[in-house]
Protein backbone atom coordinates (compact mmCIF):
# COMPACT_ATOMS: atom_id res chain seq x y z
CA UNK A 1 0.00 0.00 0.00
CA UNK A 2 1.46 3.26 -0.75
CA UNK A 3 2.37 6.19 1.27
CA UNK A 4 -0.74 8.40 -0.72
CA UNK A 5 -3.21 6.12 -0.09
CA UNK A 6 -2.47 5.31 3.43
CA UNK A 7 -2.49 8.98 4.65
CA UNK A 8 -5.78 9.32 2.59
CA UNK A 9 -7.40 6.44 4.72
CA UNK A 10 -5.87 7.25 7.70
CA UNK A 11 -7.63 11.23 6.94
CA UNK A 12 -10.94 9.58 6.40
CA UNK A 13 -10.81 7.74 9.07
CA UNK A 14 -9.74 10.40 11.60
CA UNK A 15 -12.35 12.61 10.49
CA UNK A 16 -14.76 9.83 10.50
CA UNK A 17 -13.85 9.37 14.48
CA UNK A 18 -14.27 13.26 14.80
CA UNK A 19 -17.74 13.08 13.01
CA UNK A 20 -18.74 10.29 14.98
CA UNK A 21 -18.12 11.57 18.49
CA UNK A 22 -19.21 14.71 17.42
CA UNK A 23 -22.57 13.47 16.11
CA UNK A 24 -22.97 11.37 19.12
CA UNK A 25 -22.39 14.55 21.21
CA UNK A 26 -25.27 16.68 19.08
CA UNK A 27 -27.62 13.57 19.31
CA UNK A 28 -27.52 13.17 23.24
CA UNK A 29 -26.99 16.87 23.78
CA UNK A 30 -30.38 17.07 21.79
CA UNK A 31 -32.19 14.55 23.44
CA UNK A 32 -30.98 15.63 26.79
CA UNK A 33 -32.13 19.12 26.32
CA UNK A 34 -36.19 17.90 24.92
CA UNK A 35 -36.47 15.46 27.28
CA UNK A 36 -35.34 18.03 30.35
CA UNK A 37 -37.97 20.38 29.10
CA UNK A 38 -40.42 17.71 28.89
CA UNK A 39 -39.79 16.28 32.47
CA UNK A 40 -40.14 20.01 33.77
CA UNK A 41 -43.56 20.95 32.18
CA UNK A 42 -44.85 17.47 33.40
CA UNK A 43 -43.57 18.19 37.45
CA UNK A 44 -45.03 21.61 36.98
CA UNK A 45 -48.54 19.52 36.18
CA UNK A 46 -48.04 17.38 38.75
CA UNK A 47 -47.49 19.84 41.09
CA UNK A 48 -50.60 22.01 40.47
CA UNK A 49 -52.74 18.63 40.42
CA UNK A 50 -51.23 17.95 44.04
CA UNK A 51 -52.74 21.30 44.89
CA UNK A 52 -55.98 19.80 44.55
CA UNK A 53 -56.40 18.00 47.64
CA UNK A 54 -56.66 14.32 45.41
CA UNK A 55 -57.29 12.58 48.72
CA UNK A 56 -60.33 14.18 49.86
CA UNK A 57 -62.19 14.96 45.88
CA UNK A 58 -62.16 11.64 45.10
CA UNK A 59 -65.05 13.28 42.61
CA UNK A 60 -62.50 14.76 40.23
CA UNK A 61 -61.76 11.09 38.63
CA UNK A 62 -65.16 10.21 38.10
CA UNK A 63 -66.13 14.06 36.76
CA UNK A 64 -63.09 13.83 34.02
CA UNK A 65 -64.01 17.73 33.31
CA UNK A 66 -62.19 18.37 36.41
CA UNK A 67 -58.52 16.73 34.74
CA UNK A 68 -59.21 16.96 31.09
CA UNK A 69 -58.23 20.33 31.06
CA UNK A 70 -55.05 19.25 32.48
CA UNK A 71 -54.83 16.11 29.59
CA UNK A 72 -53.29 16.78 26.57
CA UNK A 73 -53.04 14.26 23.71
CA UNK A 74 -50.50 11.47 23.90
CA UNK A 75 -50.48 11.76 27.86
CA UNK A 76 -51.88 9.82 31.18
CA UNK A 77 -52.81 10.47 34.95
CA UNK A 78 -53.03 7.63 37.39
CA UNK A 79 -53.83 7.53 41.26
CA UNK A 80 -51.67 4.74 42.01
CA UNK A 81 -52.91 3.08 46.00
CA UNK A 82 -49.82 1.88 48.49
CA UNK A 83 -50.38 -1.83 47.43
CA UNK A 84 -49.31 -0.49 43.50
CA UNK A 85 -52.83 -0.58 42.19
CA UNK A 86 -54.29 1.85 40.14
CA UNK A 87 -57.01 3.53 41.52
CA UNK A 88 -58.05 6.10 38.74
CA UNK A 89 -56.68 6.55 35.55
CA UNK A 90 -57.14 8.34 32.60
CA UNK A 91 -55.37 8.52 29.54
CA UNK A 92 -55.63 9.84 25.84
CA UNK A 93 -52.65 7.49 24.82
CA UNK A 94 -53.39 3.43 25.68
CA UNK A 95 -49.70 3.09 24.88
CA UNK A 96 -49.04 4.92 28.32
CA UNK A 97 -51.54 2.46 30.39
CA UNK A 98 -49.35 -0.62 28.95
CA UNK A 99 -46.27 -0.21 31.35
CA UNK A 100 -46.82 -1.20 34.94
CA UNK A 101 -47.86 0.93 37.99
CA UNK A 102 -45.66 1.33 40.80
CA UNK A 103 -46.08 2.67 43.93
CA UNK A 104 -42.78 5.55 45.42
CA UNK A 105 -42.01 7.68 48.67
CA UNK A 106 -40.29 10.43 46.26
CA UNK A 107 -40.45 12.43 43.17
CA UNK A 108 -39.51 9.90 40.42
CA UNK A 109 -38.77 10.35 36.86
CA UNK A 110 -38.78 7.52 34.49
CA UNK A 111 -37.51 7.50 30.65
CA UNK A 112 -38.60 4.59 28.51
CA UNK A 113 -37.23 4.28 25.11
CA UNK A 114 -39.04 1.45 22.78
CA UNK A 115 -39.16 1.25 18.84
CA UNK A 116 -42.53 3.15 18.84
CA UNK A 117 -41.51 6.33 20.72
CA UNK A 118 -39.96 7.81 23.60
CA UNK A 119 -42.07 7.76 27.16
CA UNK A 120 -41.38 9.67 30.13
CA UNK A 121 -43.28 9.29 33.47
CA UNK A 122 -43.23 11.33 36.18
CA UNK A 123 -43.98 10.11 39.54
CA UNK A 124 -44.67 12.30 42.60
CA UNK A 125 -46.23 10.98 46.57
CA UNK A 126 -49.74 12.71 47.70
CA UNK A 127 -49.77 13.07 51.20
CA UNK A 128 -52.83 13.37 53.59
CA UNK A 129 -52.29 14.89 57.16
CA UNK A 130 -48.30 14.42 57.46
CA UNK A 131 -48.58 10.96 55.66
CA UNK A 132 -48.38 9.56 52.16
CA UNK A 133 -51.68 7.83 51.10
CA UNK A 134 -51.01 7.52 47.31
CA UNK A 135 -48.62 8.16 44.26
CA UNK A 136 -49.57 10.43 41.34
CA UNK A 137 -47.70 9.16 37.79
CA UNK A 138 -48.20 11.62 34.72
CA UNK A 139 -46.80 9.56 31.81
CA UNK A 140 -46.29 11.31 28.36
CA UNK A 141 -45.51 9.84 24.93
CA UNK A 142 -42.87 11.94 22.82
CA UNK A 143 -43.71 10.38 19.82
CA UNK A 144 -42.93 13.65 17.84
CA UNK A 145 -39.75 13.58 19.55
CA UNK A 146 -38.90 10.13 18.45
CA UNK A 147 -39.74 11.02 15.13
CA UNK A 148 -37.61 14.09 15.09
CA UNK A 149 -34.07 11.82 16.65
CA UNK A 150 -35.08 9.17 14.09
CA UNK A 151 -34.77 12.39 10.86
CA UNK A 152 -31.25 13.39 13.46
CA UNK A 153 -30.34 10.18 13.19
CA UNK A 154 -30.97 9.70 9.30
CA UNK A 155 -29.39 13.82 8.54
CA UNK A 156 -26.40 12.49 10.91
CA UNK A 157 -25.89 9.59 9.08
CA UNK A 158 -25.97 10.92 5.77
CA UNK A 159 -23.88 14.16 6.72
CA UNK A 160 -21.18 11.47 7.75
CA UNK A 161 -21.61 9.44 4.59
CA UNK A 162 -21.42 12.39 2.31
CA UNK A 163 -18.17 13.88 4.21
CA UNK A 164 -16.78 10.40 4.15
CA UNK A 165 -16.73 10.35 0.05
CA UNK A 166 -16.03 14.20 0.43
CA UNK A 167 -12.74 13.37 2.56
CA UNK A 168 -11.92 10.42 0.66
CA UNK A 169 -12.21 12.31 -2.72
CA UNK A 170 -10.78 15.77 -1.05
CA UNK A 171 -7.68 13.32 0.28
CA UNK A 172 -6.58 11.73 -2.49
CA UNK A 173 -6.26 14.99 -4.64
CA UNK A 174 -4.87 16.82 -2.05
CA UNK A 175 -2.36 14.08 -1.75
CA UNK A 176 -1.75 14.08 -5.76
CA UNK A 177 -1.08 17.64 -5.01
CA UNK A 178 0.94 17.24 -2.00
CA UNK A 179 3.25 14.13 -3.25
CA UNK A 180 3.65 15.16 -6.52
CA UNK A 181 7.31 16.74 -5.21
CA UNK A 182 8.09 13.35 -3.93
CA UNK A 183 6.74 11.37 -6.40
CA UNK A 184 9.36 13.74 -9.05
CA UNK A 185 12.00 13.12 -6.31
CA UNK A 186 11.31 9.21 -6.51
CA UNK A 187 11.13 9.15 -10.07
CA UNK A 188 14.51 11.46 -10.06
CA UNK A 189 16.33 9.04 -8.25
CA UNK A 190 15.01 6.07 -10.02
CA UNK A 191 16.56 7.61 -13.13
CA UNK A 192 19.74 8.48 -11.66
CA UNK A 193 19.92 4.71 -10.29
CA UNK A 194 19.34 3.60 -13.80
CA UNK A 195 21.53 5.93 -16.30
CA UNK A 196 23.99 6.68 -13.68
CA UNK A 197 23.44 10.56 -14.79
CA UNK A 198 22.63 13.24 -12.23
CA UNK A 199 19.23 14.94 -12.57
CA UNK A 200 17.79 17.52 -11.30
CA UNK A 201 13.78 17.82 -9.88
CA UNK A 202 11.81 20.44 -12.11
CA UNK A 203 11.42 23.55 -9.88
CA UNK A 204 7.79 25.44 -10.26
CA UNK A 205 8.79 29.14 -11.83
CA UNK A 206 7.41 31.00 -8.60
CA UNK A 207 9.25 29.21 -5.70
CA UNK A 208 7.15 28.85 -2.57
CA UNK A 209 8.36 28.97 0.92
CA UNK A 210 7.08 25.57 1.91
CA UNK A 211 8.69 22.27 2.87
CA UNK A 212 8.25 20.49 -0.44
CA UNK A 213 9.72 23.16 -2.08
CA UNK A 214 12.58 22.92 0.40
CA UNK A 215 12.96 19.50 0.01
CA UNK A 216 13.57 19.73 -4.11
CA UNK A 217 15.63 23.01 -3.59
CA UNK A 218 18.06 20.87 -1.20
CA UNK A 219 17.87 18.04 -3.24
CA UNK A 220 19.11 20.00 -6.78
CA UNK A 221 21.90 21.32 -4.31
CA UNK A 222 22.75 17.73 -3.21
CA UNK A 223 23.19 16.44 -6.55
CA UNK A 224 24.91 19.65 -7.77
CA UNK A 225 27.46 18.78 -4.75
CA UNK A 226 27.45 15.03 -5.67
CA UNK A 227 28.06 15.73 -9.34
CA UNK A 228 31.05 18.59 -8.79
CA UNK A 229 32.60 16.02 -6.14
CA UNK A 230 32.05 13.08 -8.93
CA UNK A 231 33.84 15.57 -11.56
CA UNK A 232 36.66 16.61 -9.42
CA UNK A 233 37.06 12.80 -8.10
CA UNK A 234 37.17 11.95 -12.00
CA UNK A 235 39.74 14.53 -12.44
CA UNK A 236 41.88 13.83 -9.43
CA UNK A 237 41.79 10.47 -10.62
CA UNK A 238 43.23 10.86 -13.99
CA UNK A 239 45.81 13.55 -12.79
CA UNK A 240 46.88 11.40 -9.83
CA UNK A 241 47.60 8.46 -12.82
CA UNK A 242 49.04 10.89 -14.79
CA UNK A 243 51.52 12.06 -11.81
CA UNK A 244 51.96 8.39 -11.35
CA UNK A 245 52.62 7.22 -15.27
CA UNK A 246 55.45 9.63 -15.53
CA UNK A 247 57.99 8.74 -12.61
CA UNK A 248 57.00 4.85 -12.94
CA UNK A 249 57.74 5.25 -17.22
CA UNK A 250 61.14 6.78 -16.26
CA UNK A 251 62.33 4.06 -13.59
CA UNK A 252 61.39 1.75 -16.10
CA UNK A 253 62.91 2.90 -18.91
CA UNK A 254 66.19 3.84 -16.60
CA UNK A 255 65.55 -0.27 -15.35
CA UNK A 256 65.44 -2.07 -18.91
CA UNK A 257 68.68 0.28 -19.31
CA UNK A 258 70.39 -0.62 -16.95
CA UNK A 259 69.36 -4.52 -17.53
CA UNK A 260 70.76 -4.07 -21.36
CA UNK A 261 73.50 -1.71 -21.16
CA UNK A 262 75.02 -0.16 -17.95
CA UNK A 263 76.72 -2.96 -16.45
CA UNK A 264 79.52 -2.15 -18.89
CA UNK A 265 79.30 1.53 -19.02
CA UNK A 266 79.75 2.94 -15.03
CA UNK A 267 79.13 6.64 -16.22
CA UNK A 268 75.58 4.94 -17.50
CA UNK A 269 74.82 3.18 -14.77
CA UNK A 270 75.47 6.16 -12.19
CA UNK A 271 73.29 8.15 -14.31
CA UNK A 272 70.49 5.53 -14.27
CA UNK A 273 70.47 4.80 -10.65
CA UNK A 274 70.77 8.26 -9.71
CA UNK A 275 66.97 8.90 -11.99
CA UNK A 276 65.15 5.85 -10.24
CA UNK A 277 65.98 7.40 -6.96
CA UNK A 278 65.20 10.53 -7.75
CA UNK A 279 61.91 9.37 -9.18
CA UNK A 280 61.48 6.86 -6.65
CA UNK A 281 61.94 9.95 -4.23
CA UNK A 282 59.48 12.17 -6.63
CA UNK A 283 56.94 8.63 -5.84
CA UNK A 284 57.46 8.54 -2.16
CA UNK A 285 56.65 12.28 -1.41
CA UNK A 286 53.59 12.37 -4.40
CA UNK A 287 52.07 8.88 -1.93
CA UNK A 288 52.83 11.23 0.95
CA UNK A 289 50.86 14.01 -0.53
CA UNK A 290 47.62 12.23 -1.65
CA UNK A 291 47.62 10.29 1.54
CA UNK A 292 48.00 13.56 3.37
CA UNK A 293 45.29 15.39 1.16
CA UNK A 294 42.74 12.28 2.13
CA UNK A 295 43.56 12.43 5.91
CA UNK A 296 43.12 16.05 5.72
CA UNK A 297 39.43 15.80 4.26
CA UNK A 298 38.22 12.99 6.11
CA UNK A 299 39.11 14.82 9.63
CA UNK A 300 37.08 17.43 11.29
CA UNK A 301 38.84 18.99 13.80
CA UNK A 302 38.93 16.01 15.77
CA UNK A 303 42.58 17.32 17.38
CA UNK A 304 41.16 20.91 17.85
CA UNK A 305 43.32 22.37 21.25
CA UNK A 306 44.07 25.49 22.38
CA UNK A 307 47.62 26.51 21.41
CA UNK A 308 49.86 29.39 21.43
CA UNK A 309 50.79 30.20 17.77
CA UNK A 310 54.49 32.23 18.06
CA UNK A 311 56.79 29.46 19.28
CA UNK A 312 55.14 27.34 16.78
CA UNK A 313 56.14 29.95 13.69
CA UNK A 314 59.90 30.63 15.23
CA UNK A 315 59.83 27.00 15.37
CA UNK A 316 58.97 25.98 11.89
CA UNK A 317 61.02 29.18 10.52
CA UNK A 318 63.88 27.69 12.32
CA UNK A 319 63.64 24.59 10.67
CA UNK A 320 62.91 25.77 7.38
CA UNK A 321 66.17 28.33 7.67
CA UNK A 322 68.16 25.34 8.72
CA UNK A 323 67.94 23.07 6.22
CA UNK A 324 67.69 25.46 3.73
CA UNK A 325 70.30 27.45 4.14
CA UNK A 326 68.37 30.51 3.53
CA UNK A 327 66.87 33.75 5.44
CA UNK A 328 63.55 33.77 6.70
CA UNK A 329 62.60 36.43 8.57
CA UNK A 330 59.77 36.53 11.04
CA UNK A 331 57.72 39.27 12.19
CA UNK A 332 55.76 39.73 15.05
CA UNK A 333 53.18 42.51 15.34
CA UNK A 334 54.33 44.83 18.01
CA UNK A 335 52.97 44.75 21.45
CA UNK A 336 52.49 40.48 20.60
CA UNK A 337 53.73 38.62 23.21
CA UNK A 338 51.23 35.67 23.16
CA UNK A 339 48.89 34.48 20.36
CA UNK A 340 46.39 32.13 21.51
CA UNK A 341 43.68 30.08 19.15
CA UNK A 342 42.00 26.98 18.98
CA UNK A 343 43.07 24.75 15.85
CA UNK A 344 45.22 21.63 15.13
CA UNK A 345 48.80 23.07 15.91
CA UNK A 346 50.29 20.10 13.60
CA UNK A 347 48.24 20.89 10.77
CA UNK A 348 48.52 24.67 11.81
CA UNK A 349 52.37 23.85 11.27
CA UNK A 350 52.06 21.70 8.57
CA UNK A 351 50.28 25.14 6.38
CA UNK A 352 53.41 27.34 7.32
CA UNK A 353 55.78 24.52 5.75
CA UNK A 354 53.65 24.31 2.67
CA UNK A 355 53.62 28.36 2.07
CA UNK A 356 57.58 28.54 3.21
CA UNK A 357 58.57 26.01 1.28
CA UNK A 358 56.64 27.86 -2.03
CA UNK A 359 58.23 30.65 -1.22
CA UNK A 360 62.11 29.37 -1.05
CA UNK A 361 61.57 27.51 -4.47
CA UNK A 362 60.45 30.49 -6.23
CA UNK A 363 62.95 32.95 -4.70
CA UNK A 364 66.47 33.37 -4.33
CA UNK A 365 65.67 36.26 -1.99
CA UNK A 366 64.82 36.24 1.58
CA UNK A 367 61.47 34.49 2.86
CA UNK A 368 59.47 37.18 5.20
CA UNK A 369 56.97 35.51 8.15
CA UNK A 370 54.92 38.03 9.16
CA UNK A 371 51.59 37.38 12.08
CA UNK A 372 49.25 40.21 13.42
CA UNK A 373 46.07 39.89 15.53
CA UNK A 374 42.99 41.43 13.92
CA UNK A 375 40.08 42.93 15.51
CA UNK A 376 41.38 41.15 18.24
CA UNK A 377 39.51 37.62 17.26
CA UNK A 378 41.22 36.96 13.95
CA UNK A 379 44.88 35.75 13.18
CA UNK A 380 46.07 37.22 10.12
CA UNK A 381 49.35 35.14 8.41
CA UNK A 382 51.44 36.77 5.38
CA UNK A 383 54.31 34.99 3.68
CA UNK A 384 56.13 37.02 1.49
CA UNK A 385 58.62 36.19 -1.43
CA UNK A 386 60.58 38.31 -3.93
CA UNK A 387 60.54 35.84 -6.33
CA UNK A 388 59.31 35.25 -10.63
CA UNK A 389 56.00 36.00 -8.81
CA UNK A 390 52.86 34.02 -11.05
CA UNK A 391 50.21 35.41 -13.42
CA UNK A 392 47.36 37.08 -12.62
CA UNK A 393 44.95 34.22 -14.79
CA UNK A 394 46.70 31.94 -12.98
CA UNK A 395 46.06 32.77 -9.50
CA UNK A 396 42.35 31.24 -9.08
CA UNK A 397 43.56 27.28 -9.86
CA UNK A 398 46.04 27.65 -7.63
CA UNK A 399 44.38 25.66 -5.19
CA UNK A 400 43.26 22.89 -7.49
CA UNK A 401 44.91 19.64 -7.08
CA UNK A 402 48.07 18.57 -9.39
CA UNK A 403 47.91 22.25 -10.67
CA UNK A 404 51.23 23.69 -12.25
CA UNK A 405 51.78 26.92 -13.82
CA UNK A 406 53.95 26.47 -17.22
CA UNK A 407 56.31 29.53 -15.72
CA UNK A 408 56.63 28.98 -12.41
CA UNK A 409 56.09 24.94 -11.43
CA UNK A 410 57.81 22.66 -13.65
CA UNK A 411 57.67 18.93 -12.48
CA UNK A 412 61.02 18.83 -11.23
CA UNK A 413 60.82 22.27 -9.12
CA UNK A 414 57.25 22.13 -8.53
CA UNK A 415 56.70 18.72 -7.71
CA UNK A 416 53.23 17.27 -7.82
CA UNK A 417 51.42 20.48 -7.24
CA UNK A 418 49.20 19.43 -4.01
CA UNK A 419 51.00 21.36 -1.41
CA UNK A 420 48.43 24.34 -2.17
CA UNK A 421 45.64 22.21 -2.12
CA UNK A 422 46.23 21.24 0.98
CA UNK A 423 47.19 24.54 2.15
CA UNK A 424 43.35 25.56 1.16
CA UNK A 425 41.75 22.44 3.23
CA UNK A 426 43.83 22.98 5.93
CA UNK A 427 42.97 26.57 6.51
CA UNK A 428 38.71 25.61 5.52
CA UNK A 429 38.97 22.97 8.25
CA UNK A 430 39.95 26.07 10.66
CA UNK A 431 37.35 28.28 9.53
CA UNK A 432 39.82 30.88 7.43
CA UNK A 433 40.34 31.56 4.50
CA UNK A 434 43.73 31.58 2.06
CA UNK A 435 44.50 34.06 -0.87
CA UNK A 436 47.52 34.80 -3.19
CA UNK A 437 48.74 37.94 -4.51
CA UNK A 438 50.83 37.72 -7.13
CA UNK A 439 52.31 39.52 -10.51
CA UNK A 440 55.11 37.94 -12.88
CA UNK A 441 58.80 39.69 -11.52
CA UNK A 442 57.43 41.20 -8.43
CA UNK A 443 57.05 38.05 -6.27
CA UNK A 444 54.10 36.13 -4.59
CA UNK A 445 52.28 37.08 -0.80
CA UNK A 446 50.05 34.49 0.84
CA UNK A 447 47.77 35.74 3.05
CA UNK A 448 45.59 33.70 5.96
CA UNK A 449 43.12 34.61 7.82
CA UNK A 450 41.70 32.22 10.44
CA UNK A 451 39.50 32.60 14.05
CA UNK A 452 41.07 32.39 16.89
CA UNK A 453 38.53 29.99 18.20
CA UNK A 454 38.28 27.01 15.25
CA UNK A 455 34.44 26.64 14.47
Amino acid sequence: MSLKLKITLWVSAGLMLILFFSFTFVYYMFIRVTTKGEVELLKEKARTLLLKDLPTHPEYWQNNSQMDELLIPQEMLRYIAPDSKVVHQIYSDEKLISYPASYVNKETVVLETAADGIFIFVQMPVYQEGHQVATLEIGRNLRRLGEYSSMLISILLLTSTGALILALLGGYFYTNVLFRPLQQLVTTMQNIEKSGSFRHISMPAKMTNDELTMLGATFNRMIDRLQDMFQKQEQFLADASHELRTPLTIIESYASLLRRWAFRDDQLREEALEAIISESAQLKVLTQNLLSLTKIEQENGENSVSFNLIPILEQTAASLRLTSGREIQVQIASGLKELLMTGDPHKIRQLIIILVDNALKYSQERVELDVDLKDNKSVEIKVTDQGIGIAENELPHLFDRFYRTDKARNRKQGGAGLGLAIAHHIVQQHGGQIELQSRLGHGTMALITLPQTCQ
